[in-house]
């Protein structure tokens, strides 16, 4: 039937229920459409977000089997397996070893650089599941350099890490010139550009350092012959400088500045609940005071005082003694021998206390009260940190600090480092400490990184257990297959890009940084300078 066949009012029903129902079905289309459209709107949005979050290359790390308590050489290897520097100082050695004909490429030395390199390019990330390694080679090698490193006994972390480093040492020096030489303080400038002379004008300020760049004060002497230290080359990266300063509290004088190289630096741990690896660097760094310290300048002061009065007492035996000649040739020849060593003495608390002085009887003086401290003269590439957590209880049983150190992703020595402007003071810091830097900021640490003070967390390796007993396991910083990494942008470093691993042996585990900076117990710290 069409519709003009039906009655007006019948058309006229139908004409409205067909507007309404067109009217529903366009609303629905409107919300079927946007229904549709808003589907699609986030499914492209959760689109993007997974491309956002797009999982990066999976990373897989190869462990090392436990061949007997051998949990503190794994821990170590794979510890050093992240430090991009140390890797590359290995392979110098190895490839050295190769080049150099005068050395005996398989003797003992070379042998553990070689079985080292396997083992830390067995240990490189790898895109896909390995195979876990056994280390058996390198603790054999090892073993002919010291035989407890295959003993069964418990064995420290550190002290593989001092063997692996003085072996690499030997190799350095066998394929390269000598460890030391002159230009090393002034490797590292602004920080370390100094020249260090003694000034013996005054026997209150015995001594004068000056930075080379540094001349503002008219005080300080500049002798270029005189220099006190000389430093090993900086392309062994572990290897650092420190300053160290005893000076007596009651006269004040300074000997001479001491420098000594580290490879690594023994922190104590506060007995703390809670501390930080900023405390333990300060603890390293204090003012210490000692009570068993002569000081030789207070030893030729009383020297020469006691000398002074015997060469007046001998003048009034001679008065004494009147005409008798062998008395007075005597006495004159006892006078003569006393202004001779007062001379000595004189010149010697005028020009240098450390003088060596034949034939004059020191004066026998208490131990006096002086402080020491110890400082960063240059900084290293890689900087080991070992933090000593063995305390000793009044029964004389040692036992474990079970203090929790905070860590920091960037660390800034700065504070704990030697300046151009060097105090002799006894009361006063080597070296007055640096202004705090605000961590979160790119231009703060584009300064820190210019004073070569600027360092980044690789690896941590942990102890877990009592004193004489436990487990070592690792933290492990790894960077993004086939990627570099952010040592040049400033602006990279304040967001950390890499991934964080916990390896025991054969196992590993993806943590998160917050997991290693708050691990609390740990042991080895590697850091390397950016």
């Amino acid at each position: 039937m069409s519709l003009l066949g039906l009655p007006s009012s019948s058309r006229n029903l139908l004409v409205v229920v067909s507007v309404s129902v067109a009217s529903l079905v366009a609303l629905g289309i409107v919300a079927f459409g946007g229904s549709s459209s808003s589907y699609g709107s986030r499914k492209r949005q959760s689109s993007k977000r997974r491309q956002s979050k797009k999982r990066r290359p999976h990373v897989y790390l190869r462990g090392l089997y436990n061949l007997g308590n051998t949990c503190f050489l794994n821990s170590t290897l794979q510890s050093l397996a992240s430090v991009a520097s140390f890797n590359i100082y290995v392979k110098n050695c190895v490839a050295s070893l190769a080049e150099n004909n005068n050395i005996v490429k398989y003797s003992v030395d070379a042998n553990i650089a070689i079985q080292l390199n396997n083992v830390l390019d067995l240990l490189a990330p790898q895109p896909r599941r390995v195979a876990a390694h056994s280390p058996r080679a390198l603790i054999n090698s090892l073993g002919h350099k010291g035989r407890w490193i295959v003993s069964r006994n418990e064995q420290d972390a550190q002290e593989l890490f001092q063997m692996l480093s003085s072996t690499l040492q030997t190799v350095f020096r066998q394929t390269e010139t000598s460890l030391f030489d002159a230009g090393f303080l002034a490797k590292n400038t602004p920080v370390e550009n100094r020249i260090i002379t003694i000034s013996r004008r005054t026997s209150c300020c015995p001594i004068a350092i000056v930075d080379q760049q540094n001349l503002s004060n008219p005080q300080e002497d500049v002798n270029p012959g005189n220099v006190v230290s000389q430093g090993p080359s900086s392309d062994n990266p572990l290897l650092g400088m420190a300053a160290s300063r005893i000076a007596c509290v009651k006269c004040g004088y300074t000997a001479a500045i001491r420098h000594f190289t580290f490879d690594n630096l023994s922190l104590a741990v506060p007995h703390v609940t809670n501390t930080t690896i900023e405390d333990c660097l300060a603890m390293y760094t204090a003012i210490d005071q000692l009570d068993d310290f002569k000081c030789r300048l207070c030893t030729l002061t009383v020297t020469l005082e006691q000398t002074q009065a015997d060469i007046l007492r001998h003048k009034s035996n001679l008065e004494r003694v009147g005409s008798t000649p062998k008395k007075v040739k005597r006495e004159e020849a006892v006078i003569f021998k006393l202004c001779n060593q007062q001379k000595l003495l004189q010149d010697a608390l005028v020009n240098d206390p450390d003088t060596e002085l034949e034939g004059v009887h020191m004066a026998s003086l208490p131990p006096g009260i002086s402080t020491k401290q110890t400082m960063i003269a240059r900084t290293p590439k890689i900087l080991m940190l070992h933090l000593s957590r063995s305390i000793y209880m009044a029964n004389g049983v040692s036992a474990k600090n079970p203090a929790s150190v905070r860590l920091q992703r960037l660390l800034d020595i700065s504070p704990f480092t030697t300046t151009g402007h060097i105090s002799t003071s006894a009361s006063k810091p080597i070296s007055g400490p640096s202004v705090p830097v605000n961590m979160y900021s790119s231009k703060s640490l584009a300064e820190v990184r210019r004073r070569n003070c600027l360092y980044r967390l690789c690896a941590v390796v942990i102890h877990s257990g009592a004193h004489d007993s436990g487990h070592f396991y690792a933290y492990r910083r790894v960077v993004e297959l086939n990627t570099g990494d952010d040592y040049v942008d400033t602006e990279a470093l304040l967001a950390e890009t890499a991934q964080w691993f916990l390896v025991s042996d054969i196992s590993s585990t993806e943590v998160s940084l917050d997991t290693v900076l708050n691990a609390g117990n740990g042991y080895l710290l590697f850091y390397e300078r950016v």
